[in-house]
């Protein structure tokens, strides 16, 4: 708790002023330094947010602030930034060269130091080096030497970048950024990262009793060594699979997974199978509809996207369709018919086109399924996509405009749902229609919140037509269709 004198001049400017003034006057060489009121505990934890090598320059600001760094719970090393001072003196030996590895070798070393002048209780640790680190086979030196000299270390975040001069200079490939580490390397960890690298073998995850978290992006590996994996990870909680390739098929079945996170993936089988599951976040996944399914009981939150640039770009490549989210639903209910398998779902998100016949049908099915729904979102294409497939032929004995009229009874919409929110929306025919089927049939609903670029009349019309909810608020955001937590 702050002191009276200590709040007193924080917030009384005459009170500051005049501290200064009599401190000024006493031979002081300055306004007077109010962190040295802060616990060095509460000092530390702030400058644990900063790369290594700005946590220690950092010192330079006060005497007491020299060491601080030693005794930050995280540490961060940008392998780039700290050969910086390296690389610029022999640069300047070599008047014209502007390879900015130069001191790379050197870096090495460095690491080596600043852990054993680190002598506080670390938890976490990030390092983000180049290639050269790598190749010569010091980044598993590094994390055997880290993790055996600091026992509290329960994080570790491994990311490889190689720099523009290494690429052109040896022509990188994924076969180039193979990580290698020992038996058990990651046995006590909780939570792990990886990022851009080749994994070959699971043998680092032997033992993983103690893995909650896990993410993997941009690695490459095969099928068997992702089964390995997520065996071995026996209390794994939380996993993410981004950007990889190598696989062919996802199957998950770990009992103790919460939240699963898969973005920017191209496989044939995608089959989620996790009875205490209560987090689907899917991004741009290609895969064959009849071959997606998931069976998670206890599911509460599900989203499908198709917002990955990297997903869209594979997806174009290997000249396949991006699965959606009302796809995988619906397909999933025919392969589980006797599993009641979205009674506990109470969050939907869906990047979908309702200006899409057939993606105005799934969503109806969806709609029909998902009876405990309570939060709707959807985020309808910036412009049309070919890749997730468009079409509006259809056959009915009715106007398209009758489409949401004529559906069947929706228990969610009619009895439980309470919050939608619809990205970009532009107010055209099955949008509006949309839009006017929730506001006369939600009998519950209390939030309506629009995103769009402007304020169409027909969008703003539907502000006075009757509501089946006495609460609702129906909100227009103009401007804003990208912005939707």
């Amino acid at each position: 708790m702050l002191s009276p004198d200590f709040a007193r001049i924080m917030f009384n400017p005459n009170g500051r002023r005049k501290r200064a003034k009599v401190e000024m006057e006493g031979g002081s060489d300055g306004p007077p330094d109010f962190t040295k009121k802060l616990p060095a505990t509460v000092l530390t934890h702030i400058i644990s947010f900063l790369p290594i090598d700005e946590a220690a320059r950092s010192g330079v600001l006060a005497t007491y602030w020299k060491n601080l760094w030693k005794n930050t719970q995280h540490i961060e090393m940008h392998e780039k930034r700290l050969i910086m001072p390296f690389t610029q003196l022999l640069l300047s030996r070599e008047p014209g060269s502007k390879d900015v590895t130069k001191g790379a070798n050197r870096y090495a070393l460095l690491v080596y130091r600043i852990m054993m002048r680190h002598h506080g209780d670390l938890h976490s640790c990030r390092i983000l080096h180049l290639w050269r680190s790598l190749f010569y086979g010091e980044v598993p030196s590094w994390v055997d030497h880290l993790l055996k000299t600091k026992k509290g270390v329960e994080k570790l975040s491994l990311e490889c970048k190689p720099d523009d001069s290494e690429i052109k200079e040896f022509c990188i490939t994924r076969d180039h950024i193979k990580l290698n580490l020992s038996d058990g390397m990651f046995r006590r960890l909780s939570c792990v990262e990886l990022i851009n690298y080749t994994l070959e073998f699971s043998n680092a995850f032997d033992g993983c009793i103690n893995l909650k978290t896990l993410k993997l992006e941009k690695i490459t590996l095969d099928d068997e060594t992702l089964t390995e994996i997520l065996d071995t990870c026996v209390v794994l909680e939380n996993f993410t699979l981004n950007h990889s390739t190598g696989f062919n098929q996802i199957i998950i079945m770990n009992e103790s997974l919460i939240v699963l996170q898969l973005q920017g993936l191209c496989v044939d089988v995608l089959n989620v199978s996790c009875e205490n599951l209560e987090v689907l976040l899917l991004d741009s996944i290609t895969c064959p509809t009849n071959a997606a399914s998931i069976n998670t009981p206890n599911l509460t939150t599900f989203s499908s996207n198709y917002s990955s640039l990297f997903g869209n770009m594979h997806a174009v490549k290997e000249g396949y369709s991006l699965v959606k989210g009302c796809q995988i639903l619906a397909h999933s209910a025919m392969v589980y018919p006797t599993i009641s398998l979205f009674t506990n779902l109470s969050t939907l998100s869906l990047g979908l086109d309702l200006n899409n016949i057939r993606d105005a049908q799934d969503l109806s099915s969806v709609l029909q399924l998902c009876t405990p729904l309570q939060v709707l979102k959807i985020y309808l294409p910036d412009f049309e996509n070919p890749i997730i497939g468009s079409s509006n032929d259809y056959d009915f004995p009715y106007p398209l405009s009758k489409f949401w009229e004529k559906q069947e009874f929706s228990y969610c919409v009619h009895q439980n749902l309470k919050i939608v929110y619809i990205k970009a929306f532009k107010g055209n025919e099955l949008e509006l229609e949309f839009a006017k089927y929730l506001i006369a049939k939600a009998t519950m609903m209390e939030e309506f919140t629009i995103f769009c670029n402007t304020l169409m009349e027909d969008a703003e019309n539907l502000m006075s037509l009757p509501k089946a909810s006495t609460n609702l608020s129906i909100i227009f955001k103009v401007n804003a269709s990208n912005i939707m937590n």
